[in-house]
């Protein structure tokens, strides 16, 4: 089961067509000229995008046919822009992508008492064998929903992510988000903290916990996300993966969050570029679900 799960993850989606067009550049802040690290640019409904790197640059490769689409370009804290492929003209060389930073104000930091302590929400089930689990490159990024509802007064503290100990690379950098809930879809919506918190996992894996008491978030009465990046940080964190299902070996990037199968719902969710969030659906035979393992503690005012 193991390997049949981290097949189903890790498995390469269908080679691009043989006509194919490289588009590459830079994201620049339209402000100060300099470079936005880790932005992305993807074709939506198609499953076909990429991150920049930590200096901004990118390079994105797609079938001739999808030369007359529309790419949208996005970064934390950066207004979205929508481009025509056709407006970069014919040499796709050396773009460059100016977004608008977004002015954000964070509250103050507030002296307060808890009333009823701290509590964990999320999964939590500390497994002493991480088994696979969830993030690849082509899934940018996993979030857990973390259910609030019944405390009316909290703040988030922090947020921890348990990242597979026996499969990727732990020490692979990523980048922590805490969304809203889109009222509308139901999936994770605007940046509650929009600022750029990078950490990386244990060398052997295991919990990584950031504090996020400094923002002085409050956790909504809906509920909020957690989630878990990818970004390109570098050639050292690809490694090789045999893949029983297929026979062969597969390349990958970066660290794996590790699932649990203790809760009878579903409540992760997958980012994938080109295509954006979708519930994820792992059901096993006995009617549990697998679902990462990420938490945040909040605290409950008086």
């Amino acid at each position: 089961m193991r390997n049949l799960f981290l097949g189903i993850l890790f498995i390469s989606a269908i080679g691009l067509n043989a006509q194919t067009i490289n588009i590459s550049g830079i994201f620049i802040n339209e402000t100060t000229g300099e470079p936005i690290p880790f932005s992305t640019i993807e074709i939506l409904g198609k499953g076909i995008g990429c991150a920049a790197n930590n200096k901004g640059k990118f390079s994105l490769e797609l079938p001739l046919t999808y030369s007359r689409d529309t790419v949208k370009c996005s970064s934390l804290a950066y207004a979205s822009k929508f481009l025509e492929i056709k407006s970069f003209g014919k040499d796709y060389y050396d773009i460059v992508i100016q977004l608008k930073p977004i002015s954000y104000t964070l509250k103050e930091i507030e002296v307060f008492e808890t009333a009823f302590g701290k509590f964990k929400l999320g999964n939590y089930e500390d497994r002493k064998k991480s088994s696979g689990g969830q993030m690849s490159q082509k899934n940018a990024q996993i979030a857990v929903y973390m259910d609030s509802k019944r405390y009316r007064k909290a703040k988030i503290l922090n947020a921890s992510f348990y990242i597979s100990k026996t499969c990727g690379k732990p020490e692979t950098p990523f980048r922590v988000r805490v969304y809203s809930i889109d009222d509308r879809t139901g999936n994770p919506g605007n940046d509650l903290i929009p600022v750029n918190i990078i950490i990386k996992g244990k060398r052997k894996g295991g919990w990584t916990t950031v504090d996020l008491s400094k923002y002085n978030i409050d956790a909504p009465s809906s509920g909020y996300f957690v989630a878990m990046e990818w970004i390109n940080t570098g050639d050292e964190y690809y490694y090789q993966t045999y893949i029983n299902i297929i026979n062969k070996v597969v390349t990958n990037y970066g660290q794996i969050c590790s699932i649990t199968k203790i809760i009878p719902f579903p409540n992760t969710w997958e980012y994938t570029y080109g295509y954006g969030w979708k519930k994820f659906s792992g059901k096993m035979k006995d009617g549990f679900y697998y679902n990462s393992m990420i938490t945040s503690e909040i605290a409950i005012q008086k």
